[in-house]
């Protein structure tokens, strides 16, 4: 498709402006055709020489044939030219440039930099490619009024011809894309997510942050979440996640996909996930399925592991790959299983530094270069698509905007968004820069056929910024820990401003079933013959009995504060016997949980545990002895601080499935789950349940017990 407007010719009427709440919202205009003459054009020679600059028609004797004009503007170790525009509105422009880097083999790259009005806007690297070619400086914002342009600012590596420069209206992309994923099998929840956030894109800016990993926080993985809640009274909507832990060497159980389903299923949120997969420091001498510790493991690349072979199914690396992809395989099933679509962003960062034969790799998967690292990208999509059977992932490769990072792109068959990392360092990430010209660069690399978005950022744009110029990220998700908490990478004030923005979508805003059913328990919120907790017997201490909250079943909930409060309610079923009873609840307060008291016809029978957790969600299920009849159901504040909602209460009897955790009458993840959470110890199972979970009878709970239960749970 054509994704960009064409040129708009007319100062007057190329774009109208509209002023909202302190941000201008380009309005597009009558096109007055592609051919119109452009707002500033000149010979280079003509413009202002920057210190370390002249204009010449050769370099020490070598011709540059094919220039226009009388020479060209030639920019040794420095320079370049300055000139003068009056723009008549406030719009996104463009500089161009057509020029010719001289140095080094070609394909060598070298950094030019744009100044404007003395602060530099952007740095592109352009390549020897022994010809003129014209090189754009990207997109910027800019005000109605004069403006001073300065091509090959300080910070400029030089070396470079310039022949002509161009000043226009810049040409906007529509944003419009399709909302099909490119693995055409994608499961019903996984279309549902992409047509929402296609839908979003290019008119909000969808919240996200990264969460801490493997035991970080000592173990607190809601910290940066409060956080974001307590200095802006809203929480994000994606939520970032990483499998690095389930891998082949020293894989360990550390509760990523369990926290996955809560987000997804339970709070109504969006997932998205990375994978720093390790390789053996020492690959030569590792024999394939031995267990390493973690820090004779790396991502980084190693001259002992080649990339390259993981393409040859005879090598010991490829071999490898397919033990890692088999724990990522499970992983993804299980969230598959529960109905919970990911955005997958594996092989992240794969350039790293500008290059295409790996040269400047960060990580083992980029270290054979460019095409190695496509065909890897199509063999991981290819093997858990057909071999696994996976299609519950939107698949988001990393790029950048470097001359040659088009040329990681695996293609569009493979692809459904384009991610950018953006650092300090990084072009245009000054400030709050809305990083402008990488997004419409990403954008055009793809010919405006897939979403970009910020994977991982530093600072968050300002809101401001990135819908005055356009920038309409899919999503920004800050690293976790201090890029977030510090109060200085993202000040609360911004961060408060940017959360509460009208353009900026929040988890609260979410509708309730994006993904086909209501969150809550992965579909089971609007729970259907349950007692609600506001229609029984309470008392609070504060007086207030019921709150009106949308996103309950029935619309209220009940508040357990302090000691005495309490719900009692009364149930009737046909015959005496074992029962499992759950609460829909919300508890925010505590990150290890809270315990309340349970009573039955007015005898105490134990503790409920309620974990955290920041939406209303479904507790654990609790067995119970009920008699024929009418029974009375008491919860009653131990360490209160808890939200109720509803009570369900279902007949067990005596036949009990072994695995079957949560007693719904199935091996499924909901008790993979609940297994997980136990030995991460960031859950509690009571004996009963313990005693479901102990799969191979041996009286200990253990990864042996939650591998036999996936295995079961999964048919194998």
């Amino acid at each position: 498709m054509n994704s960009f407007v064409k040129r708009l010719g007319s100062a007057l009427t190329a774009s109208a402006m509209m002023l909202t709440a302190g941000i201008f919202v380009p309005v597009q205009a009558a096109d007055t055709g592609a051919d119109a003459a452009p707002l500033f054009t000149a010979e280079a020679e003509d413009c202002t020489l920057l210190t370390g600059a002249s204009v010449t028609t050769n370099v020490y004797g070598t011709e540059y044939p094919g220039y226009s004009g009388d020479g060209f503007v030639w920019a040794g170790n420095a320079g370049g030219m300055t000139f003068e525009v009056d723009v008549p509105e406030n719009a996104m422009y463009e500089l161009t440039t057509r020029c010719w880097m001289y140095l080094g083999d070609p394909g060598t790259t070298r950094m030019q930099t744009l100044a404007i009005d003395g602060d530099v806007k952007s740095s592109i690297y352009i390549a020897n490619n022994e010809k003129w070619e014209d090189s754009s400086f990207g997109f910027f914002y800019l005000e109605k009024g004069k403006h001073t342009i300065e091509v090959g600012a300080t910070g400029s590596w030089g070396f470079i011809l310039y022949d002509t420069v161009t000043f226009d209206f810049a040409d906007m992309p529509e944003l419009n894309i399709a909302p099909d994923p490119c693995d055409k099998n994608a499961t019903a929840e996984t279309k549902a997510l992409m047509k929402y956030m296609t839908g979003q894109y290019g008119n909000h800016i969808i919240s996200g942050q990264q969460e801490i990993y493997g035991g970080g926080n000592n173990g607190d993985t809601e910290l940066e979440f409060r956080y974001i809640y307590e200095t802006t009274g809203k929480y994000p909507v994606i939520r970032g996640f990483d499998f690095m832990n389930y891998n082949p060497l020293y894989g360990w159980e550390d509760g990523t996909t369990g926290r996955v389903i809560n987000w997804v299923a339970n709070c109504g949120g969006i997932a998205t996930a990375s994978w720093h997969i390790n390789v053996p420091q020492d690959f030569d001498s590792y024999t394939l399925g031995d267990q390493l510790d973690w820090q004779k493991c790396t991502y980084k690349p190693t001259s002992s592991f080649n990339t390259a072979n993981c393409l040859d199914p005879t090598t010991k690396e490829y071999k490898y790959l397919m033990l890692a992809i088999e724990d990522l395989a499970e992983q993804l099933l299980i969230l598959q299983d529960a109905n919970v679509p990911i955005i997958f962003r594996p092989f992240h960062e794969a350039e790293g530094n500008n290059n295409t034969n790996g040269s400047g790799a960060w990580f083992w998967w980029g270290s054979s270069g460019a095409e190695v690292y496509k065909e890897l990208w199509k063999l991981l999509y290819t093997t858990l698509t057909e071999e696994y059977g996976i299609h519950n992932c939107i698949w988001e490769v990393n790029l950048y905007d470097y001359a040659n990072s088009a040329q990681w792109y695996p293609g569009n068959d493979y692809v459904d968004m384009v991610a950018y990392d953006k650092y300090e360092g990084s072009p245009y990430t000054w400030n709050t820069s809305a990083a402008t010209s990488v997004f419409l660069t990403l954008v055009n690399d793809t010919n405006d056929t897939k979403m970009v978005a910020l994977a991982e950022n530093d600072v968050i744009p300002d809101i401001t910024n990135m819908v005055n110029e356009g920038a309409w990220w899919s999503y920004f998700c800050p690293w976790y820990g201090d890029f977030i908490t510090n109060g200085t990478t993202n000040t609360k004030e911004m961060l408060d401003k940017i959360y509460n923005s009208d353009y900026v979508v929040t988890l609260d805003e979410v509708p309730n079933d994006l993904y086909g059913y209501a969150r809550g328990n992965g579909g089971n919120w609007n729970v259907e013959g349950a007692y609600e907790c506001e229609d029984g017997n309470i008392q609070t201490n504060k007086g207030t009995t019921t709150v009106a909250y949308d996103y309950c079943s029935g619309g209220k909930y009940v508040y357990l504060q302090g000691e005495g409060d309490y719900i009692e309610q009364t149930v009737t079923v046909e015959k005496a016997g074992k029962y499992a009873i759950r609460y829909g609840y919300q508890q925010n307060f505590e990150k290890n949980g809270k315990t309340q008291n349970l009573y039955v016809n007015g005898t105490a029978v134990g503790e409920a545990f309620f974990p955290y957790s920041i939406l209303f969600g479904e507790s654990d299920a609790i067995v119970v002895e009920l008699k024929a009849g009418k029974n009375t159901i008491k919860v009653e504040s131990g360490e209160g601080w808890t939200y109720f909602d509803y009570l369900t209460v279902s007949y067990v009897g005596d036949d009990i499935l072994t695995g079957d955790i949560n007693l719904d009458g199935k091996l499924s993840v909901s008790d993979v789950v609940l297994l997980q959470k136990y030995l991460i110890k960031s859950g509690k199972l009571t004996a009963d349940q313990a005693k479901r979970a102990d799969l191979n009878g041996d009286g200990v709970l253990n990864a042996y017990d939650l591998a036999l239960l996936k295995h079961t749970m999964l048919g194998k």
